[in-house]
């Protein structure tokens, strides 16, 4: 087949990293080293810096993948989170650091490498197996990719591989040690257990009236009713103006029959070749030479047509298709050189054509079959076209709808009354609201809402909020009916919590206490009267119920004399000793095991390597972060 294709498994994945679309926001070359915004830079090390739009960009991509990996139903307050908006900014701050030291210290990307590794992608592939320009366009539109967009982001990933495999390919253990981790992973240790449980202490635990007073005065901080607000408010979405986004059948028929060509199938042929190779930088000699055996075949060929595959598999020199009889299945116009092209979109079935010349050599050429253009039936797309063509009336719409919602609650601050009668919305009536969100309406988690509902403007002055887009395509605005503020709660009404607290804790000491000083009896070798559990079988690999804590201890534990004790706290304040019977080692280990966890090891090893080179280029860069502008949500 046509040298389009090339073999570069190294890459690939990296590549399929770029179409699937990153957590964090990819940018080409020249658009990541610039200030992108006009409200200055977030943050900025050096004459590199990173802009609001740049970071508002990377934050929206995490949001939605965060929306996506939640089936759209995410944690409002987590879309939100301060922890989310740090490590984004600190996701862009790391990979521009990295950049900037591996385009410093020389590491690029070749155009010839990069052809390789896009030509080798499966996706942009024809039916034929060739480098599909046009598919590859339409990929990337797919994904809202330009093809300079996309290939610098390509050549990025490969130079942060390259800094990577630079700094994190020393990772390495002695097989001494992976062995011995394997024996250790694998061995056996019979154990029996016995639980101090907080419940069978309780009783012995008396708490005073005294006692839930002064722990009532020394934690009131933690008794405190929030302050809150009650809301009135209105929603705008893009529901409110279906009205406005009507289409009739004519719409529909017009934009069909103007947009015929989306909707059918242009015409493909089947064709079969045979190629004697003459490359253009060959020789007149050569190129002669060649143009006559592809003469002398097409000779044989018009002589007795049944022998074109025969001799296909015997003279042709493109082993993709010499192996089928010359065969290239069916392709549509433009998939072929152009040479190629022509001739093939020229013959009737069952033609021969040739020899024709391309950058590859010459070609005869036979049209096997034709599959005609053909046109989806309007009723089978009627819906598809309704939709495209109501989105950009809904959309006008909406964004006029907007602008009105906007004017009218800026305008008419005292009141929502009069942005509900001109866009027929309906004033809602929230439940209580506090500084901290957490209701169990998601509207009213937004950060932005929060922040407008307890300003001085909105909460003391009685004004409207500005319209909030609280969620994808919904803007909210409110004014608040009521406000409380922050207020103690009365020791009635908590005591019974607080003595259920204390007695709950005085019975954890008693349980913990009473643990300990079983297991240093026991680790003495005194003797102690203990309900052991029956003894089972335990390994780091099957723990069978042994939780992460207690298999730490178990582990850990000195077992050059059974029986052995350990013990450690665990879950609902329970204090477990465990008892060490038996010690089964393992006495051979797998080689093919030995060598996959070495080389686990040894890319945990890397990966380590490589986060701490990364921080120490991060600490060293001295980027400076606008906080102000990070907090305030940009």
């Amino acid at each position: 087949m046509y040298d389009f294709i090339y073999k570069h498994k190294r890459w690939l994945q990296i590549v399929l990293l770029v179409l699937i679309v990153p957590p964090f926001a990819l940018f080409g070359i020249d658009y990541y080293f610039r200030d992108t915004g006009s409200g200055g830079a977030l943050a900025r090390f050096g004459d590199i810096h990173i802009s609001d739009l740049e970071y508002s960009q990377a934050l929206r991509k995490a949001q939605d993948r965060m929306r996506e990996l939640a089936k759209n139903n995410p944690d409002p307050a987590l879309l939100n989170s301060p922890q989310l908006k740090e490590s984004v900014l600190e996701d862009l701050i790391a990979r521009k650091v990295a950049l900037t030291h591996a385009y410093k210290s020389g590491m690029t990307v070749s155009t010839a490498e990069l052809q390789r590794i896009i030509g080798a992608v499966e996706a942009f592939r024809d039916e034929s197996g060739r480098f599909s320009p046009t598919r590859y366009q339409q990929m990337l539109r797919g994904q809202g990719m330009t093809p300079m967009a996309f290939e610098n982001d390509i050549r990025m990933n490969i130079v942060l591989e390259q800094l990577r495999s630079v700094t994190a390919g020393s990772g390495f253990l002695p097989e001494s040690v992976v062995e011995r981790l394997l024996k250790i992973g694998e061995q056996e240790r019979e154990v029996g257990q016995f639980v101090f449980n907080p419940v069978d202490y309780r009783k012995q635990v008396k708490v005073s009236v005294a006692e839930v007073g002064k722990y009532y005065e020394e934690h009131k901080n933690e008794f405190q009713i929030p302050e809150r607000v009650r809301l009135e408010f209105l929603v705008l979405s893009p529901e409110v103006v279906e009205h406005a986004a009507k289409v009739t059948d004519e719409e529909l028929k017009n934009h069909y029959q103007a947009n015929i060509a989306r909707y059918s199938t242009p015409e493909e042929r089947r064709a079969s070749h045979i190629l004697i190779p003459a490359s253009a930088s060959a020789s007149a000699a050569d190129k002669t030479k060649a143009k006559a055996q592809a003469e002398d075949l097409l000779k044989q060929i018009k002589s007795s047509p049944r022998k074109f595959a025969e001799l296909a598999a015997k003279f042709s020199k493109d082993p993709g298709s010499a192996e089928k009889g010359g065969d290239l299945g069916f392709f549509g116009r433009g998939l072929m050189v152009k040479p190629f092209d022509d001739a093939v979109f020229a013959l009737k079935v069952g033609d021969l054509a040739g020899p024709v010349e391309t950058q590859y050599g010459y070609h005869i050429i036979r049209l096997d079959a034709i599959k005609p253009s053909h046109a989806t039936p309007f009723g089978a797309v009627k819906q598809q076209i309704a939709d495209e063509v109501r989105k950009p009336k809904l959309g006008r719409a909406y964004a006029e709808a907007v602008d009105s919602f906007n004017n009218l609650v800026y305008e008419q601050f005292d009141s929502l009354q009069p942005a509900a009668e001109a866009l027929k919305l309906t004033v809602q009536t929230s439940d209580w609201v506090s500084r901290a969100g957490g209701n169990p309406n998601p509207l009213f988690n937004n950060e932005k809402l929060l922040n407008a509902v307890f300003s001085d403007e909105v909460l003391k002055n009685k004004h409207n909020t500005s319209a909030i887009e609280v969620q994808p395509n919904m803007m909210l605005a409110a004014r608040v009916l009521e406000h409380k503020p922050a207020a103690a709660m009365p020791l009635e009404q908590v005591s019974k919590d607080v003595m259920q607290y204390l007695t709950d804790k005085g019975a954890i000491e008693l349980a913990e206490k009473d643990g300990r000083a079983a297991l240093d009896k026991l680790q003495k070798g005194q003797p102690v009267t203990l309900s052991w559990s029956p003894s089972q079988p335990v390994s780091l690999q099957k723990r069978q119920g042994l939780h992460p804590e207690g298999a730490q201890a178990v582990f850990g534990a000195d077992v050059s004399k059974l029986p052995a004790y350990t013990g450690v706290p665990a879950a609902q304040g329970r204090f477990v000793v465990y008892r060490i019977t038996k010690v089964k080692d393992v006495t051979a280990v797998d080689p093919a095991q030995r060598k996959a966890l070495g080389k686990q090891l040894a890319e945990l090893i890397g990966q380590e390597q490589y986060s701490a080179y990364l921080a120490s280029l991060r600490e060293r860069a001295d980027v400076k972060i606008d906080r102000k502008k990070l907090e305030q949500g940009q």
